[in-house]
């Protein structure tokens, strides 16, 4: 059994939404006000029975219609059968059923309402005023007057859900805000004294405890009676024997020291090396993660049907806002991938984790499956997308899935996160574009812009993510934002009528030169793949120029010398040309061979043949440090010496720069809550 949705009607930014759940791990993500605390406080609503606080005025949709009567906030949730239920599962819901087929489905449902005793009373205050204003000043007026009702099964029949079936669900929520330290160490009842009770004689028979017990009541009766001998309490009592009253009794100490006084002063410290200091001095990520690990811990044993009987929980759950916080980003991976794994292994004693996170190295340890993304629409309406359902059932649709799994690393989960993505091929781009769009004014930090280096050819596995080839009926599911893709060019020919000729790389000013030799294509399979995948959405763009990143720097700075780098071949002798591009030095001609230079020189325009010139030298010289001479090149594009021609940028990747920059749009929030 387990959530398999959620409908959210007037609640804070939810006009009218529909999250589905898939069992297990559960992680949101989303832009700031999409609605991800607000997901987990819904769950909490139904769910989280010691937190009871009801909504206020601030919780109802802003922006909610009709505003004629007494509005209602109504939280559905419908549990479906799985491969793992138990039969307590289904005895637990069974007067909830909503569902009798072999996936059976149940239903709660959440509502927050004035009885319709007061409508009337409600009417005559708002008096038809249409003002939203007015209107929720009366709501306002009446909301001490407002019930809450959990109904079970058809809402229609207004079944209330009894408190003792709901308290089955163990339902654990941490808040962003969560004070750890406090929940662990301080309080009447601290998390770590309960769980240390826990563990005790864990695993034991129930005679071996009373054994255990029973000793160690015989063995601190020595220490009772020693501690007694050291008290002088008379001193304390004074006043009760001077004035008579002792009549009435005689105050004496006694008692036996139990497991649990014990366990009440013990104190958790950490040991580093050959020191160990309390817990309470430690950092707040690790005590975070300390107080993950006993509520993990709690929820297990709270589920355990061996150590609570008929008390134990059924369906124990975890809601965690940001668990990514105080952790080093090793850590945050880590923690994931730890939850991952206990629920895979615990599928009882773990039910259901739901997580909200902006940290890529949560969603990379998760894995693509589980991310849901709320994004802000048009008219403030929430949207949600689930990008593991955008790859199809064919061959190909697996692999690219498969693909995308296996390389969604911290790097490449930014482009869930973000309001833009471009996509590049490799580390050059990923270094010199991001300098090019701050120096022309559109900064990729500012508008939240994904940079994604996808190594090669593979843009195609994670353009389904963003809608390009995806069926009508899965483009709800899809991403909505604008991306770019900066693909090179990378013409070719290959040898005409030749059986299994294979497509070899060329240069722009060898295309159409031999046509009875030789088949051309101006840009390469890939260019010409992504560009036919993308047909149709309007929300994704292909630019490519002549050939690689280096050729069309080069073609749009023929002679500046500012594009060499020390980390390239032939420095000094790309300098030279750079001095004269007329004439290319003997050192440089050598990279290249004889049909390459006929080629070169066979260009009519002398001021073509120059910058073509420039560029082929430019390439074969940085194709060997593309990473180093980036990094340097970045630093010289960012701070250009003074009084020197700046570094221009390409067309095609301005192009590119402005497609993404400009399509971040601000949308007013539906809510006054997040």
């Amino acid at each position: 059994m387990y959530i398999a949705c959620i409908r959210i009607e007037n609640y804070r930014c939810f006009l009218d939404s529909k999250i589905e759940f898939q069992p297990g791990l559960n992680v949101i993500i989303g832009e700031n006000n999409s609605g991800k605390t607000t997901l987990l406080k819904a769950l909490a609503l139904v769910f989280d029975r010691r937190s009871q606080g009801r909504p206020t005025i601030h919780d109802f949709h802003n922006l909610l219609e009709p505003i004629d009567s007494p509005p209602r906030i109504t939280i559905s949730i419908t549990l479906r059968s799985s491969t793992t239920d138990s039969p307590a599962d289904r005895a637990l819901v069974a007067s909830w059923l909503t569902s009798l087929t072999a996936s059976w489905e149940a239903q709660l449902t959440y509502t927050f309402f004035l009885p319709e005793t007061e409508d009337a009373k409600f009417r005559e205050a708002l008096n038809g005023n249409s003002d939203r204003t007015t209107f929720f000043e009366i709501v306002d007026e009446f909301l001490p007057k407002y019930v809450t009702r959990i109904y079970g099964g058809n809402p229609d029949t207004l079944l209330t859900a009894d408190s003792e079936t709901l308290a089955k669900f163990d339902c654990q929520f941490l808040d962003a805000l969560r004070d750890v330290e406090r929940e662990m160490f301080s309080g009447r009842n601290p998390l770590l004294r309960q769980m240390l009770v826990e563990v005790l004689d864990i695993d034991k028979e129930d005679s071996e405890k009373r054994q255990l017990r029973s000793a160690f009541r015989e063995r601190s009766k020595a220490l009772r009676t020693e501690l007694l001998g050291r008290l002088d309490t008379p001193r304390l009592f004074r006043l009760v024997s001077e004035t008579g009253a002792g009549d009435g009794g005689t105050p004496t100490l006694d008692g036996g020291v139990q497991e649990s006084d014990l366990i009440a002063a013990l104190r958790l410290f950490i040991e580093r090396e050959s020191f160990a200091f309390p817990a309470t001095h430690q950092g707040l990520g690790y005590n975070n993660l300390l107080y993950i690990s006993l509520l993990l811990a709690s929820m297990s044993f709270r589920a355990s049907e061996k150590r609570r009987g008929q008390n134990a929980a059924v369906f124990p759950m975890l809601l965690i806002e940001e668990p990514e916080a105080h952790l080093h980003p090793a850590l945050q991976y880590k923690l994931l991938a730890h939850i991952v794994s206990r629920v895979e292994k615990e599928p009882h004693q773990n039910r259901q984790v739901f997580v909200t996170t902006h940290s890529t190295h949560v969603t990379s340890a998760a894995r693509l499956s589980p991310v849901i993304c709320l994004s802000i629409r048009e008219s403030a309406k929430i949207g949600v997308t689930y990008p593991a359902r955008l790859f199809s059932d064919t061959a190909e649709g697996k692999q690219s899935r498969a693909y995308v799994e296996r390389y969604l690393d911290a790097t490449k989960s930014a482009m869930l996160f973000a309001k833009a993505t471009l996509f590049v091929e490799g580390i050059a781009e990923q270094l010199l574009v991001p300098e090019f769009a701050l120096r022309e004014g559109h900064s990729f930090d500012e508008n939240h812009v994904a940079v994604v280096r996808v190594d090669g050819v593979t843009f195609k596995h994670f353009l389904p993510l963003f809608g390009a080839g995806v069926s009508a009926e899965l483009m709800e599911h899809a991403l909505h934002r604008k991306v770019a893709c900066i693909v090179d060019a990378d013409p070719g020919r290959k040898e005409s009528g030749v059986d299994n000729a294979r497509w070899k790389s060329c240069f722009p000013f060898q295309l159409n030169v031999d046509a009875s030799s030789f088949d051309y294509r101006a840009t390469s399979g890939v260019h010409a793949a992504i560009v036919a995948l993308i047909a149709g959405r309007a929300n994704l763009k292909v630019t490519s120029g002549k050939k690689t990143l280096e050729y069309d720097l080069a073609l749009t700075n023929a002679g500046n010398t500012l594009l060499i780098t020390d980390a390239i071949a032939h420095a000094d002798a790309l300098k030279e040309l750079c001095a004269t591009l007329d004439r290319l030095p003997k050192k440089l001609a050598k990279q290249f061979e004889h049909d390459e230079l006929a080629c070169l020189d066979a260009i009519k325009d002398l001021a073509e043949r120059k910058t073509h010139r420039f560029a082929a030298t430019y390439l074969r010289c940085s194709e060997n440090a593309k990473g180093e001479h980036a990094f340097a090149l970045a630093q010289i594009i960012r701070a250009p010496p003074e009084n020197a021609t700046p570094v221009q940028c390409p067309e095609y990747i301005a192009q590119a720069i402005k497609w993404v920059a400009e399509s971040v749009v601000q949308h007013t929030h539906g809510a006054a809550t997040p």
